[in-house]
């Protein structure tokens, strides 16, 4: 006897609709939509309402799903799942239908950019991007509303959330593969519209809390920033927290992102991308036991090699995804602000650096109401580091910070730190013998923490091996320290013989989670007290092994 298709019942509807869903994991559920288009009784039968446990499955095919789970537990994601699938899908029919002044862009952007937070293995996310076209879409609105308002500010971009997800977003979504794809008049004008948030320091902060404050520890309590203008008067371009939609509708805090060290990434990432390979005609050594026999400083063929295939910043290598400064996606407590940077890790910094750093060649000038002459002019350099990270437990036995009227001059530290190396570490005093204390130095796999006992301080000390200072010039010595809060990284490189501080160097910034050292660097100011433009750095870990590293709780 024939059954009527009304009479199928709801759980064996629910399966014929799963299974139709399972031949295109990409895009939207057409085939469910279908369905539901049906007659009145499969629109019942597949409603959320009725089949939330169906709309949960469809999303988990679609998307990842580890992150919200984290944050909220599988519960509260069955529930929202349906709703948070519209949401998902109406936002990628925003990019592309290449809306760039939809309404509802903003949102859209905060809906891609915590989509790629939360992205894992599987890179369910991502791939739903890209299909999407984002990348296209998101290099389209940076030409044609990066620079809106910038006529009543002097000619200088105004950074506001929206953009500073599109600036973020198009570095997540970034590769090597497509990079190089990228026409070289293309890549230069995508440049010239970045260069003013690179190099501006003044304007364009890489810092979600004054740089120049420091907490042992790893609890900070910052001061409220302004979300009108910065210290200088200028439109503000770090966001504070506010309150978004984050799944279907539970609200979370978030954090904009940096646009300024998401567009370092990509400045670097294309100023490599056009250097050509070319041994200049006045070297003539090629190894750099032949450039010191011969009494030659400077680069040797060799040199310029290593410096051409491996000083390059490091795109996150599949199944990886770069967001920025480390985040905290996976690495705190499920009720922290989302995209707030994370807790630094000790072993982080641990190991051999390469990279460049870069000036304009206006770097140190003071700023002015326009972009200087020659703009387009900078010079690239290679920087080779080794660091090795101090840690202790006790705030009392910590070495004092710095006067805060030097701000991170001194990374935080005395001016007179001296050290002297220990079998157990490193020890620290000062010369006047005001303190002396002694630090345990990270080992990669031999470093035990004591159990849950909180680290309160980490100390930097390192250098740059006598064949790099040969090659490229520059002080050898390295001394930092670490914001423990949010991984804010201040190293001061320094020659002992330099009385003068010629050669020294301020290097500030973030590892991001592709290990990537990329932010600002600073030679010592002038008497001119004004804010300057700055070089910039990226550099990237030279991975011998695996590396162990540990959160601080």
């Amino acid at each position: 006897m024939a059954t009527s298709i009304v009479d199928i019942p709801a759980e064996v509807l629910q399966k014929i609709a799963h299974f139709a869903t399972l031949g295109s994991p990409l895009g939207p559920p057409k085939e469910l939509y279908n369905c539901l288009l049906t007659c009145r009784t499969f629109n019942i039968s597949l409603s959320p309402k009725n089949a939330g446990e169906l709309y949960h499955v469809i999303f988990a095919q679609k998307f990842d799903i580890l992150g919200p789970v984290y944050r909220l537990g599988s519960a509260v994601v069955r529930e929202h799942a349906p709703h948070e699938m519209r949401r998902r899908f109406r936002a990628i029919q925003i990019f592309k239908s290449r809306s760039l002044d939809h309404p509802d862009l903003t949102d859209a952007l905060w809906i891609a950019y915590l989509m790629v937070e939360d992205s894992d293995t599987s890179q369910k996310n991502v791939k739903q991007l890209l299909r999407a076209g984002l990348p296209s879409f998101l290099d389209r609105y940076l030409r044609h509303r990066l620079y809106e308002g910038a006529s009543d500010n002097d000619g200088w971009p105004v950074l506001n959330e929206q953009k500073s997800l599109a600036i973020a977003l198009s570095w997540t979504l970034a590769s090597q593969r497509v990079m190089s794809y990228e026409h070289p008049d293309v890549c230069k004008e995508m440049m010239r519209l970045l260069r003013p948030i690179v190099f501006a320091a003044f304007r364009y902060s890489i810092f979600h809390t004054p740089e120049s404050a420091f907490s042992y520890g790893s609890t900070f309590q910052p001061p409220s920033p302004s979300t009108k203008t910065n210290d200088e008067g200028y439109p503000t371009s770090v966001f504070p927290p506010q309150e978004i939609a984050y799944f279907g509708t539970v609200k979370r805090k978030a954090r904009a992102p940096s646009a300024a060290i998401f567009a370092t990434l990509l400045y670097f990432a294309r100023t490599e991308s056009l250097t050509v390979f070319k041994i200049p005609p006045h070297v003539t050594c090629e190894t750099r036991e032949e450039a010191n026999q011969s009494g030659r400083m400077g680069a040797c063929v060799d040199d310029i090699k290593h410096f051409y295939h491996h000083c390059r910043t490091r795109f996150a290598d599949f199944p990886g995804i770069d967001v920025g400064i480390q985040s905290s996606a996976r690495t705190t407590s499920p009720d922290i602000i989302i995209c707030q940077p994370s807790l630094y890790k000790l072993g982080t910094l641990s190991g051999q650096w390469q990279g460049s750093s870069m000036y304009p060649l206006y770097a140190g000038l003071p700023s002015g109401k326009t972009m200087p002459n020659g703009s387009d002019l900078q010079y690239r350099k290679a920087v080779y580091l080794t660091i090795e990270e101090h840690f202790c437990y006790d705030e009392n036995s910590a070495v004092p910070r710095d006067d805060p009227e030097n701000g991170i001059t001194n990374a935080w530290l005395p001016t007179d730190l001296q050290t002297i190396e220990t079998d157990d570490g490193m020890q620290f005093f000062d010369g006047k013998g005001t303190f002396s204390t002694q630090y345990e130095t990270f080992r990669h796999g031999h470093t035990n923490l004591r159990g849950q006992k909180q680290i309160t301080d980490v100390i930097i000390t390192g250098k740059t091996d006598d064949q790099y200072v040969a090659a490229w010039g520059g002080a050898p010595q390295i001394l930092g320290r670490v914001r423990l809060h949010d991984g804010l990284v201040v190293l001061t490189r320094y020659s002992p013989l330099d009385t003068e501080h010629s050669q020294r160097q301020v290097l500030r910034g973030y590892v991001t989670s592709s290990q990537n050292l990329v932010g600002r660097l600073a030679r010592p100011r002038n008497s001119d007290p004004g804010p300057h433009y700055e070089g910039v750095f990226s550099l990237s870990k030279n991975h011998t092994g695996p590396s162990r590293s540990y959160k601080f709780s």
